[in-house]
């Protein structure tokens, strides 16, 4: 039977949660328009941006992404006009470095509780996201690939620039926000009835063991794949306190779902932008697999004094930090 009240549970939970979030970084975003402040962070990043094959304008949008969530960065991005002059290409780029980087103080805390510093979270994903971004804008401007104009699929808002106009649009714009929330919800608890999280599993056990993580991470991994962070951090943080998971796999597979979680929901959320879901599916997996074998293969190489003052803290159990695997 189908878990009606738990999934309007679930709604009621996430929709909160975002809102508290989204509704106050809005506002700010509006005030920093009018003061002036988003130009002048425009002309301060106009550099990075050209180095990921974007218009400066984009530059509020993966701010307000990074410090939110894409949700947030999406009702941003509805209100440039620049949107519509992005090629496939461009928005890949846009949507990959959102993917990798969204969410940043929530998720990053939420790594920090279950055993990663939060220096280690936050430069492991800012950096996959300026890496692939590079490599995917280099790659398209030197082939030509994926140059035709990208179709978003965004809620179109009025140009009224006045107050009112401003709040009927965000009004509009959460409308959206929330449909979304119901629609992606009820679409999860239906994979998770015919087994998809099972098949993941054993789809990503390979890799996982190619990245030397232990099978008592892997349920971790699982969890951050198909649910993400936000949704079952509850799940991470629980399990790693049980002590009896070695921190290397700690590190590791928060590590892996940092880079690659909620694949599910993120991604259907990012392909309303109009990029390639070659690109924001496979080849993120592919390079989130990559980037977490490159960083355990330099981490295992590390001292122990390294590990424990810039890699992993003390909310790892000391049996978990002390027990060889």
């Amino acid at each position: 039977m189908f878990p009606v009240r738990k999934v309007v549970t679930d709604i009621i939970d996430v929709s909160v949660t975002l809102f508290k979030i989204m509704i106050p970084t809005l506002i700010v975003v509006k005030l920093l328009q009018e003061i002036g402040v988003v130009e002048l962070l425009n002309h301060v990043l106009s550099p990075v941006m050209g180095v990921l094959g974007l218009p400066s304008e984009m530059a509020v949008v993966l701010t307000t992404n990074m410090l939110t969530n894409p949700y947030a960065g999406l009702i941003v991005a509805s209100s440039l006009p620049e949107l519509s002059s992005l090629s496939v290409a461009q928005m890949s780029v846009l949507a990959s470095f959102m993917l990798f980087t969204h969410s940043l103080p929530v998720e990053a805390l939420i790594s920090r509780k279950a055993g990663v510093r939060l220096r280690a979270t936050i430069g492991l994903r800012v950096a996959a996201g300026f890496i692939m971004g590079i490599l995917l804008h280099q790659f398209c401007q030197a082939t030509g690939w994926l140059s035709e104009p990208a179709v978003p699929n965004l809620p179109e808002f009025s140009p009224d620039t006045s107050l009112s106009g401003w709040i009927i649009s965000q009004i509009k714009g959460l409308i959206f926000v929330q449909i979304v929330i119901i629609v992606l919800l009820f679409f999860l608890e239906f994979l998770r009835m015919i087994g998809v999280e099972r098949l993941i599993k054993l789809l990503l056990s390979p890799f996982l063991k190619l990245m030397k993580i232990g099978d008592r991470a892997s349920t971790i991994a699982v969890v951050g794949v198909t649910l993400g962070l936000g949704f079952g951090g509850g799940l991470l943080i629980r399990d790693v306190a049980t002590g009896t998971i070695h921190k290397r796999d700690v590190f590791g597979v928060l590590c892996f779902i940092n880079l690659l979680h909620s694949i599910f929901e993120d991604t259907a959320v990012v392909m309303l932008l109009g990029p390639s879901l070659l690109v924001v599916l496979a080849m993120r997996t592919i390079f989130a697999i990559i980037m977490t074998l490159v960083v355990m293969m330099l981490a295992t190489r590390l001292p122990e004094a390294i590990w424990d003052s810039q890699l992993v803290n003390r909310n790892i159990p000391e049996p978990a930090q002390m027990t060889e695997r």
